[in-house]
């Protein structure tokens, strides 16, 4: 038992050490960029969108934040016609799930109006009172969420359809790295730094 309790305390110390030296290796802005994707639910997406990207950053979360929604309008782009695509390849006679997944594609692109409206605002948040820039900082989110809105919509209109399960569920796939990249940016929008 003793023996056992030595090998796990030194692996411990070594994974430890290991880690804390692998930390102390981060450049200065890749750190930034790991403690701002800690704030977010979906860390790994967010790391894989922002540390290619690491040195354009230098410590400003609001750039961090127009990457992770542009990164977010170029998913909309992807994942619209990619339900589009998987529309037009359903027989005709699943009318319901066709006009579905049309209803879907719309909203998705749609969705983007938001997300330019977000971004447009990134380039006004400079000046004004605490109270102006939440209010800011509220519309950002909001307009972000619209693509979180439209996925939900796109999800109500399958149901009501009573589309099959692999449609459903292939619809889920198409839109799941969407709806990482969507509330990753909701909530960088919430965190950034005015």
């Amino acid at each position: 038992m003793a023996r056992f309790l030595l090998v796990l305390l030194a692996t411990s110390f070594i994974l430890s050490i290991s880690s804390t030296l692998c930390a102390a290796t981060d450049s200065p802005a890749t750190s930034f960029i790991r403690k701002t994707c800690n704030e977010t639910t979906y860390t790994t997406r967010c790391l894989n969108t922002l540390l290619p990207n690491t040195d354009r950053f230098n410590g400003n979360t609001k750039k961090a934040t127009r990457l992770a929604i542009m990164a977010t309008v170029t998913e909309v782009q992807s994942a619209s016609n990619n339900i589009q695509h998987y529309a037009d390849l359903l027989p005709r006679r699943w009318t319901h799930e066709v006009e579905s997944l049309e209803n879907c594609h719309t909203d998705i692109a749609d969705s983007v109006i938001g997300l330019y409206s977000a971004l447009e605002e990134t380039n006004h948040l400079g000046g004004g009172s605490k109270d102006v820039k939440e209010s800011k900082r509220l519309n950002m989110e909001t307009n972000v969420k619209s693509v979180l809105n439209a996925i939900h919509d796109c999800a109500n209109h399958l149901q009501k359809s009573k589309g099959g399960m692999v449609v459903v569920k292939r619809v889920e796939e198409i839109l799941q790295p969407l709806n990482e990249l969507a509330t990753n940016a909701v909530s960088l929008v919430h965190h950034m730094e005015f």
